[in-house]
């Protein structure tokens, strides 16, 4: 990558986590692109230039984090679900932005009807012939099935929560995904569990 590229990259994340932490400080609604120009200490025009909406920061995350799950899949085709998991966590630890994952939580804590209206916008976005993971056990399943679609995104959370805490460790990891073992193994949930989708009460 070259000097341009990287000085591009490395503009567009300050603007993000500015935008971040002022929607952290003094809510989404009442933070203004000119709020976040000023605090990024660029122009209006370059804010929008990377982030053409205020709702484009917010899908960052979800939309990141969706990309990265589908090529992780491809790389490891069939793996099991668990492993799957572990995978996709152990990746997230070694990869992860600790500072935007911070404030993403910061942000999601101070504005959750944002943060909701965030991953319904991702699951909006996304082409219908886009890569995607295997179908959902819990898409049009039985109750149970659902609940442990949900189960096992609340534990995905509590996980990205910890990475974001700073409290996450080896023995923190593994008894989480005892925990996602135990729910795949009594509802037959998948690994589309992880990516939201309309038709999922969580990302409504």
């Amino acid at each position: 990558m070259g000097h341009r590229e990287r000085s591009k990259l490395k503009r567009r994340r300050h603007i993000l986590l500015s935008a971040l932490r002022l929607f952290a400080e003094q809510g989404y609604s009442r933070t203004t692109i000119g709020d976040i120009a000023e605090a990024s200490e660029v122009a209006p025009r370059t804010v929008s230039g990377y982030f053409p909406s205020k709702l484009d920061f917010v899908t960052e995350w979800p939309s990141s984090r969706s990309r990265r799950l589908i090529e992780l899949y491809q790389q490891h085709p069939g793996i099991a679900f668990v492993a799957f998991i572990d995978l996709y966590w152990h990746d997230a630890r070694e990869n992860l932005d600790r500072e935007e994952a911070a404030l993403t939580r910061a942000m999601a804590l101070a504005n959750p009807g944002i943060a909701a209206m965030a991953e319904v916008a991702v699951a909006h976005r996304r082409a219908p012939d886009a890569p995607h993971l295997p179908q959902r056990a819990d898409a049009g399943g039985d109750l149970l099935q659902q609940a442990g679609g949900a189960a096992v995104r609340a534990v995905d959370q509590v996980f990205f929560a910890g990475i974001a805490d700073g409290r996450m460790t080896d023995e923190a990891q593994a008894a989480l995904l005892g925990l996602v073992a135990s729910i795949a193994a009594e509802t037959g949930t998948g690994h589309g569990a992880l990516q939201p989708a309309l038709s999922s009460p969580a990302a409504s």
